[in-house]
């Protein structure tokens, strides 16, 4: 897909500010289902967030700009939505204009680099309450922008990942395995909340002082908020960390302290480990996703071609997780091979 005319980013940062004059448009790898472009010029930087074509999100960029604006106004830090723009319009297909936000999103710059040893140290807490910042917004208030999920929101969920596995085609025992378990061993529903579906390592902007931003929301929904908290603690977003299961940085009891002290409502373990299990089916189904979207000519991409080869992690972290059937617990970092 060509990059965005530089007279039509140029034209939508006007509408918001003065206008920038002559500027440069450079991508900014790691986002599969958006593209995302940093926009330069002089002393100014913005983010351009866009559909590319073919793209398929749960949440239309629209309501991904809506839902950004109604988490500012919580509390959570994330980058401010400037300006959106509809398909057809001057960008070709839907975008979002934010401010740059100083900082790196790349996993293990963010474990490894020294740079964020603080950050690190911080990281754990800034998180928990971020997240109880993101549940305590009222559902009431995003009827218009998520719809309220029929009947137990983790079955309508499935089912969603059920159709997902079935477009896709390709026969995947251990993930149909995933689904059948998780609907015969779905918790009580709970109360519904704004999950924000995808936070985890990756999506987190940060710089020396901890978290920047919460970015990415394409795939928030209504629902468990112990969602979040089980996705956020999956193997796979550790990068390697496998003895600090929230994000590769700390513990669940520092994160659950930090989430209930800034309003969260006290965590379940056990449906954090349900959900922690059903992280790793998603994620397998996502990924099965991506290199079907390659291989079809949907979209020709090197990254979602290679996401097609981890498959299999998920799906062993899954089993893994299952096989212990009292109350689910996560496997002990021994159980999991180092991720390379």
């Amino acid at each position: 897909m060509p990059e965005p005319s530089t007279e039509s980013v140029r034209s939508l940062i006007a509408d918001v500010d003065a206008d920038p004059g002559e500027l440069s448009l450079s991508p900014i790898p790691g986002g599969a289902s958006r593209e995302t472009w940093l926009i330069e010029a002089g002393e100014g930087r913005w983010v351009l967030r866009r559909d590319p074509e073919g793209s398929a999100s749960l949440v239309p960029l629209s309501d991904e700009f809506s839902l950004i604006a109604r988490a500012s106004e919580a509390g959570v830090a994330v980058p401010e939505p400037l300006a959106f723009e509809p398909a057809g319009g001057r960008l070709g297909t839907a975008g979002i204009l934010m401010p740059f936000i100083d900082g790196t999103s790349v996993a293990p710059r963010i474990l490894r680099k020294p740079d964020y040893e603080t950050a690190r140290s911080r990281l754990t807490t800034q998180l928990g309450e971020a997240l109880a910042r993101i549940h305590s917004i009222d559902p009431a208030s995003l009827n218009a922008v998520l719809p309220e999920p029929k009947g137990d929101p983790a079955l309508a969920q499935i089912s969603e990942w059920e159709s997902q596995l079935d477009e896709i085609g390709e026969p995947l025992p251990a993930v149909e395995l995933g689904l059948r378990w998780l609907r015969a061993n779905a918790p009580e529903p709970a109360e519904q909340r704004l999950v924000h579906g995808d936070f985890r390592l990756g999506n987190f902007i940060v710089d020396e002082r901890g978290l920047a931003a919460v970015i990415d929301w394409e795939l928030a929904h209504l629902g468990d908020p112990a969602e979040d908290v089980g996705w956020l603690c999956i193997r796979s977003w550790r990068f390697g960390n496998d003895d600090r299961p929230v994000a590769g940085v700390g513990q669940l009891d520092e994160f659950a302290t930090a989430y209930e002290a800034a309003g969260g409502a006290p965590i379940d373990r056990d449906r954090v480990r349900y959900w922690e299990a059903f992280g790793n089916v998603k994620w397998a189904v996502i990924c099965a996703r991506q290199a079907h979207d390659h291989l079809t000519g949907v979209r020709r991409s090197h990254e979602l071609a290679s996401l097609g080869r981890r498959i299999c992690e998920p799906e062993c972290d899954f089993l893994q997780l299952v096989q212990h059937r009292t109350g689910c617990p996560s496997a002990t970092p021994a159980e999991h091979p180092p991720t390379t």
